[in-house]
């Protein structure tokens, strides 16, 4: 019953099950909405009023039936950033020393190991298309800067990797992580139907595309349509990056200076960096600031939040 007296002033007027409360509570430590050191917010009010302002929902600090829907929904196991208002563009995480990355495929049991390892290439190129990376599979793990795999549970990655921290939960919820620059391991979840070219199963092809935006330095954005947002969207036919997946990489990357284009992608430069000084977020910087994003994101937050960042000089 701790969960339950935990959370109870949060429920008051809505009808949620104790499962509910546990799953919210377990989610909200999870995504880092609620701290898991000294430093942080522990407040389980303000971690659902994060929440709920990051994805354009209702903000009452209540587990409302709404926010219960989306926290059920499959997504990605990363962190989401939380500044205390919503980030309105993509946000980035570190990024690789080099631009000419390797990679090595682990085969799952859904799908023929070949084809894995044409979508997982294909899920790659949408990035190469629109940045200054190139990607080249090699024959193993011990070679390689990105290393994928798919486990179940307390999952073990390649065969050079010990078990993963961070254990998938079973069909559903879920389906994927990646580990940010200069790590390179993407875990896929086995107990997922991965599916290509249908409707049916969950859409390796997606969740790939998606995974390798944390390898290569992305974090989540809350930008619906990105490849960056943080839950499951289905199949789609004809995929593409949104015009913020393409500025965020092309900001870490550089954009293909050989044109690029192919694989599905929309051509939108990345923001560049003025030489004035000044504050270019259309919301107040100084919560960012207080949140510590400076810090985490200097890249990001020395476009966004130049003057109230780093005290540059007009």
């Amino acid at each position: 019953m701790l969960v339950a007296v935990l959370l109870l002033p949060f429920f008051i007027g809505v009808t949620v099950c104790e499962d509910d409360e546990t799953m919210a509570l377990h989610f909200l430590n999870r995504y880092g909405y609620i701290s898991n050191t000294r430093s942080g917010n522990h407040d389980v009010g303000t971690a659902i009023r994060q929440f709920q302002d990051f994805y354009g929902l209702q903000v009452t600090g209540r587990l409302d039936a709404s926010t219960v829907r989306l926290m059920k929904k499959p997504r990605c196991g990363m962190s989401d950033p939380t500044p205390g208002s919503r980030l309105r563009r993509y946000a980035t995480l570190g990024k690789w020393k080099k631009t000419d990355l390797k990679y090595y495929v682990q085969p799952g049991q859904d799908l023929p190991h070949d084809e894995q390892r044409g979508i997982f290439a294909q899920a790659l190129q949408f990035w190469a298309d629109v940045s200054g990376l190139t990607f080249s599979e090699v024959g193993s793990a011990s070679e390689a800067d990105m290393k994928i795999s798919f486990g179940r549970n307390s999952h073990r990655g390649t065969n050079v990797e010990g078990t993963c921290p961070y254990p998938f939960d079973g069909r559903g919820g879920v389906l994927a992580h990646a580990y940010f620059p200069q790590d390179g391991r993407a875990h896929f979840d086995e107990d997922e139907s991965f599916t290509h070219g249908t409707s049916r199963g969950v859409n390796l092809l997606w969740v790939a595309v998606h995974e390798f935006g944390h390898s290569l330095g992305l974090q989540h954005t809350n930008i619906q349509g990105a490849i960056m947002f943080p839950y499951y969207t289905g199949y789609v036919p004809d995929m593409k990056l949104h015009s913020d997946d393409i500025a965020g990489i092309q900001y870490l990357y550089g954009a293909n200076s050989g044109g690029g284009g192919g694989g599905g992608s929309d051509q939108t430069p990345a923001p560049t960096v003025p030489e004035n000084c000044e504050d270019r977020s259309s919301t107040p910087c100084q919560p960012y600031k207080d949140a510590g994003y400076c810090d985490t994101y200097p890249d990001n937050m020395k476009y966004w939040c130049e003057k109230t960042c780093f005290n540059c000089q007009e």
